[in-house]
């Protein structure tokens, strides 16, 4: 190998040592405090039955399926003991009220008139209602 070749290649390397070592995963993360897992809960806001109608100047429209969810993650919680049991229910309802207020900003009911299913609280109380049943299903998973 010629010296200039040799050159090239302890270039090379060390611009792709270089280049890794400020993308390793482990640094971004040293300074996060919560490392969310897998384990979550998705809570949804009724996608079956929400439907709204899209207006148009001649107040003829069609209606359109909206629907909106976020993953409630527990992967951090003890879910034999009662606190962190509590608080996933407390998440759950956060995410529930989150993803309706969603809904309403994305599709307004006074310009998407809901044709069926829910809006505010009655939208919120739903998708509480459903997450809730899965984190009991998965608490009373926990502590058998």
């Amino acid at each position: 190998m010629t010296r200039t070749a040799f050159r090239y290649f302890a270039l090379a390397a060390l611009m792709l040592t270089a280049m890794g070592g400020n993308n390793h995963p482990a640094w971004a993360q040293a300074g996060a405090k919560w490392k969310p897992g897998a384990e979550s809960i998705i809570v949804s806001a009724k996608p079956s039955g929400n439907w709204r109608i899209a207006l148009s100047g001649s107040h003829l429209g069609s209606a359109i399926l909206v629907s909106a969810s976020i993953p409630v993650p527990y992967s951090d919680l003890n879910l034999t003991k009662e606190p962190d049991a509590a608080e996933l229910g407390r998440r759950i309802h956060v995410a529930a009220r989150l993803v309706c207020q969603e809904l309403d900003i994305k599709y307004p009911p006074n310009l998407f008139p809901i044709v069926e299913g829910y809006s505010g609280y009655e939208c919120e109380r739903a998708a509480a209602g459903d997450g809730m049943s899965r984190a009991d299903m998965i608490i009373a998973d926990a502590r058998r």
